[in-house]
């Protein structure tokens, strides 16, 4: 990072401090402190407009002639210009243009190492941008850019530059994905002694009709005061994909919080199967864990199927099944389904349904050993998650999705809330 010497900050000062004597300065401090981040501004565009140009000239030429991807030489041209917007506005380069005439391939060999695209702005201006639109509104995000830096973005051009971040987290992800077993590489000093990998879909209306969106999360489980795991350093991933393909983006994800070296591995879900599929197949060795609020809603629905839904026996039956479904585990709700003999075809097919729910489930419902261990019962994280990822940014009010734009505004969410704002001001840089 370059940094100012305390010298040459205090010759600047020095300079500011003159130009301002001459000032006639605003008294309000709401004013004064606006003028001052204008004037901050003014001098950060004239260091843009007297650098750049100069940092150009200085590397933009690299010799007569470049290598070229066909094998050929890229012989050089000319100096060409060059607009780029920088948060402090913009300002024009001059960059040294090598031309193949073998395969007709342009080159700037300063563009690429400056990590330009042909977009106009500059890496920082496009980090930014992406970062807004991870969390805000198209028409929110570019207001704040407006307010915060001066620079007035379009809807437009603001999901460009997310289709080129998104894009490209993307890609360095699709990178990671393939794998061969155990060659993930942990980012993390040292494996957690738990860790929990949960997951869960959410719908979101994109092409023009309701899509699931699957979101995973991968967190810590840190004890409380009780002993009983809350979540800690929680990693997301979100995508529209099969669900094989989800489990591997899902697996990277978790393979980098260690969980090839983790003490114990929990997987937490709701009875789908295509999640414990998924953990059948990239963790066999973990710990089943069935959402005990997702049980104890089936739960309340059979009593309503069998009782009526104002019934107090059947109310009665419920809650104290759920009691004894965490205190015991599902022995005791099992015999009872076995003693129940249903009246009506409806009452049959949901005795049926359950019956088969918490017999296949029944090995994952084991609430009161996984308390004893300290372990979570509930998919809180996963189904935050969902709200956080997918409701909150793609379900307001309005809101219709392209299937690229909602992968590249998902790709950078999900690279935010797990605390890697770092990867998207790195996807900001071409390569």
């Amino acid at each position: 990072m370059v940094t100012i010497s305390p010298e040459r900050a205090k010759d600047l000062q020095g300079v500011i401090r003159e130009w301002c004597g001459g000032q006639e300065l605003p008294a309000d401090l709401a004013e004064l402190e606006a003028f001052a981040v204008e004037v901050s501004r003014v001098v950060g565009h004239a260091v843009m407009e007297q650098g750049l140009p100069a940092a150009a000239d200085k590397a933009g030429y690299e010799g007569s002639s470049l290598g070229c991807s066909c094998g050929k030489k890229a012989k050089f041209v000319s100096y060409r210009p060059r607009w780029v917007v920088t948060v402090f506005g913009g300002a024009q380069a001059w960059r040294g243009y090598y031309h193949c005439r073998h395969c007709g391939t342009g080159q700037v060999p300063w563009d690429r190492r400056q990590g330009l695209s042909s977009l106009q702005w500059s890496p920082h201006v496009k980090g930014l941008m992406a970062q807004a639109v991870g969390h805000l509104p198209y028409g929110e995000a570019v207001g704040m850019m407006a307010q915060f830096t001066g620079l007035e973005i379009e809807e437009s051009r603001a999901e460009a530059i997310v289709a080129e971040v998104g894009g490209r987290l993307r890609d360095q992800e699709a990178a990671g994905m393939d794998y061969d077993c155990g060659e993930v590489i942990p980012l993390v000093p040292q494996a957690p002694k738990r860790l929990y990998v949960s997951m869960d879909g959410a719908s979101a209306h994109i092409d023009g009709s309701w899509h699931e969106v699957k979101t995973g999360v991968v967190y810590e489980g840190v004890p409380d005061k009780d002993g009983i795991d809350t979540s800690a350093n929680a990693r997301y991933v979100a995508a529209q994909e099969p669900a094989e393909r989800f489990g591997e983006r899902l697996y990277v994800a978790a393979a980098q919080a260690g969980v090839e070296h983790t003490d114990h591995t929990v997987v937490i879900g709701d009875g789908a199967e295509w999640i414990w599929n998924l953990a059948k197949h990239h963790y066999p060795w973990a710990t089943e864990v069935l959402d005990y609020w997702h049980a104890t809603q089936h739960i309340h629905a059979l009593a309503q199927a069998l009782h009526g839904a104002e019934s107090p026996q059947g109310q009665r039956w419920a809650q104290d099944h759920c009691r004894w479904l965490k205190e015991r585990g599902p022995a005791t709700l099992l015999r009872s389904l076995k003693r129940m003999k249903p009246k009506t075809t409806h009452q049959r097919e949901a005795l049926q349904r359950e019956q088969g729910y918490f017999t296949n489930n029944r090995h994952r419902m084991d609430y009161p050993g996984f308390r004893n261990h300290g372990m979570m019962i509930g998919s809180g994280p996963i189904e935050a998650g969902c709200k956080t990822i997918v409701g909150a940014r793609l379900k307001q009010s309005g809101m219709r999705w392209s299937a690229d734009g909602a992968d590249a505004v998902l790709a950078i969410r999900t690279a935010l809330l797990s605390g890697h704002q770092d990867r998207v001001q790195a996807m900001a840089k071409a390569a």
